[in-house]
């Protein structure tokens, strides 16, 4: 199976999408757990629909072939079709209610189908199925969003750019100070972009970042933890657990090639 990743390098399209990726072939395992891993998603099925379920809720469910995968703080378990062909743009969140209609907010743990949103993706959908390659379909994906979409102004993407930006200070009031507004103006565009509240989405970030950094990095947990400001060992333990199931231990042991994507079950073939 082959895996491609690249960050946007267009730059108007810069605005709206961080990067592209693709996954082709027959997998090695036989199921598949997605941390939430801080992101929004549009992915395209070029074969069977995948069978899932989040860790919070007993209800298996299957994908659509085009769909938008919302900003997740639980887990999603996959079961591995016998075949597989994504192809994935990872948006930025100020880009999903331009693009879709819908606040980014209301696609928190949810995986909705883009074409009972706007039929228009049936057709970027057979676009993208016809192109022979990645960079094909990178470039296909980057006209037809160029045709749908303004820019998006400074202040919007940089709160939009929260998850992704440092940890100086995580305090409810700095953040509204840094982004001109009050508490409450803040409060209502985190949960419009994320669906969050603006305490909720601090805990997510320091989460995520912690989540980043053990993948990434080989620095003690300890260090990690205090990076991510968390109070102690006790408390990231607690608050990572809470997001994915695992203590940060566990994840090191388990953590794959990609960021949050934990495969079990791994089968070999001739």
């Amino acid at each position: 199976m082959t895996t491609s990743y690249t960050l946007c390098q267009d730059a108007r399209t810069g605005q709206f999408v961080r990067a592209f990726w693709q996954t082709a072939g027959v997998p090695v395992y036989q199921t598949e757990t997605i941390l939430p891993t801080g992101v929004v998603e549009l992915i395209f099925s070029f074969n069977d629909s995948v069978a899932f379920t989040r860790s919070n809720h007993s209800k298996q469910l299957s994908t659509p072939r085009c769909f938008v995968s919302g900003v997740s703080d639980t887990s999603v378990q996959l079961s591995a079709p016998g075949r597989q062909d994504f192809f994935g743009v990872e948006l930025r969140p100020a880009a999903v209610k331009r693009l879709l209609k819908i606040p980014g907010g209301e696609f928190l743990n949810a995986i909705t189908d883009l074409e009972a949103i706007n039929k228009e993706f049936n057709g970027l959908w057979h676009r993208l199925a016809e192109a022979d390659s990645f960079d094909a379909r990178i470039n296909t994906t980057q006209q037809w969003l160029g045709q749908k979409l303004c820019s998006v102004p400074a202040q919007e993407m940089a709160i939009a750019d929260f998850l992704v930006t440092g940890l100086e200070s995580l305090s409810v009031t700095d953040q509204a100070g840094k982004f001109c507004y009050s508490t409450r103006q803040l409060h209502r565009k985190m949960q419009e972009l994320f669906g969050m509240s603006t305490e909720g989405l601090i805990r997510y970030k320091r989460y995520v970042h912690a989540l980043h950094l053990i993948h990434h990095s080989h620095e003690t947990l300890t260090s990690v933890g205090y990076d991510c400001l968390y109070y102690d060992q006790a408390h990231f333990i607690r608050e990572f657990r809470d997001f994915t199931g695992l203590t940060p231990g566990e994840y090191r042991q388990q953590k794959s090639s990609l960021p949050g994507h934990l495969y079990n079950n791994v089968r070999y073939i001739q």
